[in-house]
C-alpha cells in the first residue's frame, strides 16, 4: 500500500475527539536524486491518490466499515517519507483550498 497503488485506501481510522473519518496516505518516494521520478510524474501520482481518497469519501464507501458512525469531517492524512518540494506544498495548499468547503482536511507530514 502506497503512493503508487490509487485502488487502496493505505489506512483508515476514526479520530473520536474531532469526529473525523481518517485516511492515511503514505508516500515512500523520493523527490530528489537518482533513484526518484521527476517532481511532474510525482505530483501527478499524488493527485491521483488524493482523487481516489475523495471518491471514496463523497461515496460514502466508509459507511460499509462504519455504518453507525457520524463524521463531522474527513481527514486525508499524508506521511511523506522525504521532504517536500515547494511544488508540492503549494500543491497541497490548491487541494485544500478546493477541498476544506466540503469539510475534508489534508495534513501532511514528513516522516
Amino acid at each position: 500500500m502506497a503512493i503508487d497503488d490509487v485502488q487502496v485506501i493505505d489506512g483508515v481510522g476514526i479520530d473520536r475527539e474531532r469526529k473525523a473519518i481518517c485516511l492515511l496516505l503514505t508516500d515512500h518516494l523520493a523527490w530528489k536524486g537518482d533513484d526518484s521520478l521527476n517532481e511532474y510524474d510525482h505530483l501527478i501520482l499524488l493527485q491521483e491518490k488524493i482523487n481516489a481518497y475523495i471518491s471514496y469519501l463523497e461515496s460514502k464507501q466508509y459507511e460499509e466499515q462504519y455504518p453507525s458512525e457520524v463524521f463531522d469531517m474527513a481527514v486525508i492524512e499524508i506521511h511523506f517519507k522525504y521532504d517536500i518540494t515547494d511544488n508540492c506544498e503549494k500543491f497541497l495548499n490548491t487541494v485544500q483550498s478546493q477541498v476544506g468547503q466540503y469539510g475534508i482536511k489534508i495534513e501532511a507530514h514528513i516522516d
